[in-house]
């Protein structure tokens, strides 16, 4: 079976625009049903893929990727859209998307609401983070069926760099959970109830932290935006979306 690259995704529908942001191990394909909606629905989309990440290689995302880079990314996805002549930008992220996403609607003036899904910007424990990496690899070295010597290898590689890699997410994590009761955009929250990678209650701790907040909970598990709620999911980011102005007024 050949498996297709991933490629962040620019679905060009009109003059309002969605950035959408993918999750530590996850890709721009994970955001692309949420994408198509919104294209649907005439509002423009852009996927960016984080550096690292999209490639058949674990590893790349350690050496190639990390929050300065990836803060980097979401501020030249901005730019980008803008050079489209995109009048009103809006930002949504996964999981270590919703952190950027966060950190985007503190601190970056165009950007007029966002929101996020299974967000960990409370989080202070990331070592299920770090079980769910290791598994990823070691399943990527699966479908890649590389030997078990370079597997092994490989994967101990990564057990000894992942933990200077999720220090970094966390300091960041931190910067951006510090400012969440400044926002005063329009700030939508997704949560999974039966999420096993962030907890479901910190959500909740979030919502009460920000005075904008939309909240909504949904019967699913952490990847809200391909799972059992993706319908639901993006049905209740139509609708915050548009009734942006209602809530700025």
């Amino acid at each position: 079976m050949r498996i297709l690259t991933p490629k962040p995704f620019f679905f060009n529908a009109g003059t309002k625009a969605v950035i959408l942001l993918h999750s530590f191990s996850g890709t721009s394909n994970d955001m692309r049903l949420m994408g198509r909606m919104l294209e649907r629905n005439g509002y423009s989309a852009y996927a960016p893929m984080f550096m690292g990440h999209g490639t058949d290689e674990p590893i790349d995302i350690l050496d190639q990727g990390g929050p300065d880079q990836w803060w980097q990314q979401v501020n030249e996805a901005v730019d980008f859209l803008k050079e489209q002549r995109k009048n009103e930008i809006y930002i949504f992220g996964l999981s270590l998307g919703a952190i950027f996403a966060t950190k985007a609607v503190e601190e970056i003036p165009e950007i007029k609401a966002g929101g996020v899904f299974g967000s960990p910007v409370l989080a202070h424990d990331f070592s299920n983070v770090r079980d769910a990496f290791m598994t990823y690899a070691e399943k990527a070295y699966e479908i890649r069926e590389v030997s078990e010597i370079e597997k092994y290898a490989n994967l101990r590689t990564i057990d000894s760099r992942i933990d200077a890699m999720l220090m970094n997410i966390r300091k960041t994590t931190a910067g951006v959970g510090d400012k969440l009761a400044e926002i005063e955009k329009p700030y939508f929250i997704g949560q999974g109830m039966r999420d096993k990678m962030v907890d479901p209650e910190a959500a909740k701790q979030v919502a009460q932290i920000v005075k904008t907040a939309d909240f909504h909970q949904y019967d699913a598990g952490h990847v809200l935006t391909i799972n059992r709620a993706h319908k639901e999911l993006e049905g209740d980011v139509l609708n915050f979306l548009e009734n942006i102005e209602d809530r700025n007024a």
